[in-house]
């Protein structure tokens, strides 16, 4: 048998075999091409689904680092994190928001023990709810060390029991993370007695009262002026009342001026000159007669020795001297 001759049957029987097939979906023909165009109709929605996630995400993120920029980040966070919900913009920022609330919560601690313990609060809260929405290691991660700082700070047994529990499980669970060497560390310190007597003071502690926005009394010391080592029997400037004595450093020394006094040697000369200066005149003064009698033989004698001047001219000797 020829080649062409063998071609030609080929393809008979792949046209007869096209032509059952066809015969057989023919009653369902209908059937495929919906569910063709639903493929395809699946297809399109799916590429804009996407679309529109990848913009809500990107969007997202611009929110984020507005938020951050923003004089109420907390605010803006809270916002961000409810607008775009089921992204990981939002995740983020309520991780970021919880940081905020850790770190407000534990600076306030020695300033304002009411506040600090809203702020606490609002953390270990923000952290639980991150770690049932997200299975992100890195975020859950994070969460868990941010819930064991805020228990931590609370201080108080049932709150360091749980801290202690969360820092250990970050250690267990991923102990490749970022914060497993710090979680472990942790966890030794709270074991160590040095730190549950710190908690223990920290639990007795009561921050001093904020200053009053009254003015002061006059005459009457200042709130903030009150002597904080009162008990310890060490009297500060500020312990010292206005009507008690002054405190004694020992007998002055008898030779000698003290340190800003002037001497009262240097003082006399001083009072003196005056009555000295004055007998030397009164002479002068009483004696005016007798001097103006003797006025003409002084002038005669001190004439020779003074200097004339050249207004005055010279006195000729008498006429009656002459032989």
């Amino acid at each position: 048998m020829k080649t062409s001759r063998r071609h030609e049957l080929q393809t008979n029987e792949l046209a007869d075999s096209l032509a059952r097939w066809i015969d057989r979906i023919k009653p369902y023909s209908r059937a495929l091409t919906a569910l063709v165009l639903a493929i395809v109709v699946a297809i399109l929605a799916w590429g804009w689904l996407s679309a529109q996630r990848s913009s809500a995400s990107a969007d997202g993120w611009n929110a984020v680092f507005s938020a951050l920029n923003s004089r109420n980040s907390s605010e803006e966070l809270a916002n961000v994190s409810s607008l775009y919900a089921g992204t990981p913009a939002s995740v983020w920022s309520r991780v970021v928001l919880a940081d905020q609330q850790l770190n407000a919560g534990t600076n306030q601690l020695f300033a304002n023990k009411g506040g600090a313990r809203e702020e606490l609060r609002k953390a270990i809260e923000q952290y639980r709810a991150i770690q049932l929405d997200t299975r992100e290691p890195i975020l859950l991660q994070r969460a868990t060390f941010g819930l064991a700082r805020a228990h931590e700070a609370l201080g108080t047994p049932n709150d360091l029991e749980s801290a202690r529990k969360e820092y250990r499980s970050i250690a267990e669970q991923w102990p490749d993370s970022p914060y497993a060497k710090d979680a472990s560390q942790r966890a030794d310190d709270l074991d160590r007695e040095a730190t549950k007597s710190f908690y223990d003071w920290l639990a007795r502690y009561e921050p001093p009262a904020p200053l009053s926005n009254e003015p002061g009394i006059p005459g009457a010391r200042p709130d903030f002026l009150t002597d904080p080592l009162g008990g310890s029997g060490l009297n500060t400037p500020s312990s010292i009342d206005d009507d008690s004595p002054l405190p004694s450093f020992g007998d002055t020394p008898s030779t000698g001026p003290l340190l800003g006094d002037e001497p009262d040697t240097k003082a006399e000369p001083a009072g003196n000159d005056a009555p000295q200066d004055e007998p030397a005149e009164e002479p002068a003064s009483e004696s005016t007669g007798e001097a103006s009698e003797k006025q003409p033989a002084e002038a005669a004698s001190a004439e020779p020795s003074s200097d004339e001047s050249p207004d005055q001219p010279a006195e000729s000797p008498p006429a009656d001297e002459n032989p």
